[in-house]
Protein backbone atom coordinates (compact mmCIF):
# COMPACT_ATOMS: atom_id res chain seq x y z
CA UNK A 1 0.00 0.00 0.00
CA UNK A 2 1.27 3.76 -0.86
CA UNK A 3 1.52 6.20 1.05
CA UNK A 4 0.75 9.98 -0.36
CA UNK A 5 2.04 13.19 1.20
CA UNK A 6 0.87 16.74 0.17
CA UNK A 7 3.78 18.89 -1.08
CA UNK A 8 2.28 21.80 -3.22
CA UNK A 9 -1.33 23.28 -3.83
CA UNK A 10 -1.98 25.66 -6.76
CA UNK A 11 -4.65 27.52 -8.05
CA UNK A 12 -4.65 28.02 -12.08
CA UNK A 13 -7.40 30.00 -13.26
CA UNK A 14 -7.81 30.23 -17.11
CA UNK A 15 -8.99 33.19 -18.92
CA UNK A 16 -10.77 33.41 -22.05
CA UNK A 17 -8.47 35.05 -24.68
CA UNK A 18 -10.58 34.92 -27.62
CA UNK A 19 -10.16 32.51 -31.05
CA UNK A 20 -7.30 32.31 -33.21
CA UNK A 21 -7.18 32.80 -36.83
CA UNK A 22 -8.63 28.77 -37.27
CA UNK A 23 -11.89 29.89 -35.06
CA UNK A 24 -10.48 27.85 -31.77
CA UNK A 25 -10.53 29.50 -28.66
CA UNK A 26 -7.35 30.61 -26.89
CA UNK A 27 -6.75 30.94 -23.58
CA UNK A 28 -4.08 32.18 -21.27
CA UNK A 29 -3.38 30.82 -17.44
CA UNK A 30 -3.16 32.76 -14.18
CA UNK A 31 -1.82 31.16 -11.16
CA UNK A 32 -3.08 31.82 -7.43
CA UNK A 33 0.70 30.74 -6.64
CA UNK A 34 1.63 28.12 -4.64
CA UNK A 35 -0.72 27.88 -1.17
CA UNK A 36 -0.84 26.49 2.65
CA UNK A 37 -0.96 22.58 1.87
CA UNK A 38 -2.48 22.61 5.62
CA UNK A 39 -4.95 25.72 5.14
CA UNK A 40 -5.66 24.65 1.44
CA UNK A 41 -10.06 24.60 1.08
CA UNK A 42 -11.22 24.23 -2.67
CA UNK A 43 -14.18 26.82 -1.61
CA UNK A 44 -12.22 29.74 -0.62
CA UNK A 45 -9.91 29.33 -3.50
CA UNK A 46 -13.10 29.48 -5.69
CA UNK A 47 -14.58 32.80 -3.65
CA UNK A 48 -11.23 34.52 -4.36
CA UNK A 49 -11.16 33.83 -8.19
CA UNK A 50 -15.06 35.27 -7.87
CA UNK A 51 -14.12 37.90 -6.24
CA UNK A 52 -11.35 38.70 -8.59
CA UNK A 53 -13.42 38.00 -12.01
CA UNK A 54 -14.64 41.70 -12.25
CA UNK A 55 -11.08 43.11 -12.15
CA UNK A 56 -9.54 40.85 -14.75
CA UNK A 57 -9.69 42.13 -18.12
CA UNK A 58 -10.38 38.29 -19.94
CA UNK A 59 -13.57 36.23 -19.01
CA UNK A 60 -12.83 33.39 -16.52
CA UNK A 61 -12.97 29.87 -18.59
CA UNK A 62 -11.84 27.34 -15.67
CA UNK A 63 -10.43 26.98 -12.82
CA UNK A 64 -7.74 24.36 -12.05
CA UNK A 65 -6.63 22.90 -8.68
CA UNK A 66 -3.04 21.55 -8.81
CA UNK A 67 -1.74 18.91 -6.05
CA UNK A 68 1.14 17.66 -5.77
CA UNK A 69 2.03 14.44 -3.74
CA UNK A 70 5.10 12.36 -2.70
CA UNK A 71 4.28 8.55 -2.61
CA UNK A 72 6.50 5.95 -0.70
CA UNK A 73 5.65 2.74 -0.08
CA UNK A 74 3.59 1.47 3.55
Amino acid sequence: MALTALRKVSVNVKLNDGTDTQGRDKYVSVTLGNLSEENYDADKALAIVTALAPCLSKTVSSVEEVKVSTLTAA
